[in-house]
């Protein structure tokens, strides 16, 4: 997942890569673990790329974490 703003960058060219809407670039924050991508509910035009691409999804109710700009990587240990 990439916002619109970052997208063309040269250094992301050769990703894979699902744009998302503008309104929508929180949803960017989601992590992939064990093969499942963990995503932010409520951005349902990224859900729809995300079904689309087949990629098993886990939506977390994340809007009081949002509101402090907060998302999963920052709530997250991963190693």
């Amino acid at each position: 997942l990439i916002s619109p703003d970052f997208a063309e960058k040269p250094v992301f060219a050769a990703y894979r890569k699902i744009v998302v809407a503008p309104a929508e670039t929180y949803a960017c924050n989601t992590l992939w673990i064990n093969d499942t991508l963990i995503t932010p509910t409520g951005f349902p035009l990224t859900r729809k790329a995300l079904d689309r691409a087949g990629l098993p999804v886990i939506e977390l109710e994340l809007s009081e974490f949002e509101k402090m700009d907060g998302g999963l990587t920052c709530l997250s240990l991963r190693f």
